[in-house]
């Protein structure tokens, strides 16, 4: 009886109350966080992958502000004009193109786009300026950078919207003058650059200047008409 009345001995006996332990918020925040940012950081390197690889298209792309890219061009080989896209002040930087590459060489005079875009697909740096509009120093300094290499070519480009551009598979920038960094930059990177659709090609063809000329049509076989045997 003495241990029943007893409120130590009724203490001791008795089982703790539970303790209900608090929502861990902050863990979850923490946990919630660490996951967005190894989503992001997957997503980044998904995006742009290649960019540590400086052999890469990506990483070509990432190194010149104001580059203008097209991907999923047309390769076919076709007679006569193409249509390219605003081509009247615009030249193109890939598509469906003559069979007949353009010589990587220094031009005086405008070259088809149909020849020239096929030399684009072999790894060539088309460089274009406005005859009306680029200094003369300008064109003289584009001469050098291209005169003497395989892999580019030099023309002008009447009613051009800027008075230098620069043309690569794919790729394509507009600047004011020769001198500036990005001219430089373009012809390192994209003379047989990443964009090459050809590797093994050369940029050796034709050196006629002027619009393409429409295929001359193939003569149709005409047949010799055998002779009617005459009645005796």
């Amino acid at each position: 009886m003495a241990k029943r009345n007893d409120p130590v001995a009724r203490a001791r006996g008795r089982k703790p109350a539970p303790v209900k332990k608090p929502f861990p918020v902050g863990f979850a925040v923490g946990c919630a966080v660490l996951a967005a940012l190894l989503v992001g950081i997957i997503v980044f390197a998904a995006m742009n992958q290649g960019l540590g690889d400086k052999s890469s298209l990506k990483y070509a792309e990432h190194q010149i502000s104001g580059l203008q890219v097209t991907h999923g061009q047309g390769r076919n080989h076709v007679e006569g004009a193409v249509p390219y896209p605003n081509q009247g002040n615009t030249p193109p930087d890939g598509g469906n193109h003559n069979g007949n590459p353009q010589t990587c060489q220094v031009y005086t005079a405008a070259v088809a786009n149909e020849h020239a875009v096929h030399s684009l697909e072999h790894g060539a740096v088309w460089v274009t300026y406005n005859p009306k509009t680029a200094a003369t120093a300008d064109v003289a300094a584009l001469k050098k950078l291209v005169d003497g290499n395989p892999d580019r070519l030099l023309s002008p480009y009447p009613d051009l919207k800027s008075p230098i551009s620069l043309q690569a598979w794919g790729e394509r920038i507009f600047v004011d003058k020769a001198s500036d960094s990005r001219v430089a930059r373009f012809l390192d990177l994209f003379t047989k650059g990443p964009q090459t659709q050809e590797i093994a090609a050369t940029c050796v063809g034709t050196t006629q200047t002027g619009p393409v000329t429409a295929a001359a049509p193939t003569p149709t076989a005409t047949k010799t008409p055998s002779a009617t045997p005459t009645k005796k």
